[in-house]
């Protein structure tokens, strides 16, 4: 069995404190997309714009990011992903969680068969990981 971690799960973890996260490493592997750093430090990046970082929790949030991303096994935005992302899935996503969905089913094919759970805290996300059979434990 193998973790997929999406962006909202490390970002609760990072700004917020929140816990979930442990599920994920708890599964023993965990994987995401080469995506998750970039989100993650975009959205760091934008709330210390926006005010509601200060600099030293700046510092701090870069620092658990990077202790997240040092435990995760990262799945690049190949060609093949991209193209899966731009086609139909089963219910509505966004174009960020359908590259994210796009990397789980690249690491479902490569791992032949071996359990892919995918945490999420995206309802949406969540939703379509489901229906393309995936198990999907935190509930939103």
């Amino acid at each position: 069995m193998i973790a997929y971690l999406d962006s909202s799960v490390v970002l609760r973890h990072i700004l917020q404190g929140e816990v979930s996260i442990r599920h994920a490493f708890a599964v023993g592997r965990v994987a995401t997309s080469e995506l998750l750093e970039i989100e993650c430090r975009r959205v760091i990046h934008r709330c210390r714009m926006e005010g509601e970082l200060s600099d030293d929790a700046v510092v701090s949030a870069l620092g658990r990011l990077e202790a997240v991303l040092a435990g995760l096994s990262l799945i690049g935005l190949s060609s093949r992903v991209k193209r899966r992302a731009m086609d139909a899935f089963p219910v509505s996503v966004k174009t960020l969680d359908a590259l994210h969905l796009s990397s789980a089913l690249a690491l479902a094919e490569a791992i032949d068969g071996e359990a892919v759970l995918v945490f999420t805290h995206d309802a949406a996300m969540n939703r379509c990981a489901k229906a393309l059979g995936f198990k999907a434990p935190l509930a939103e």
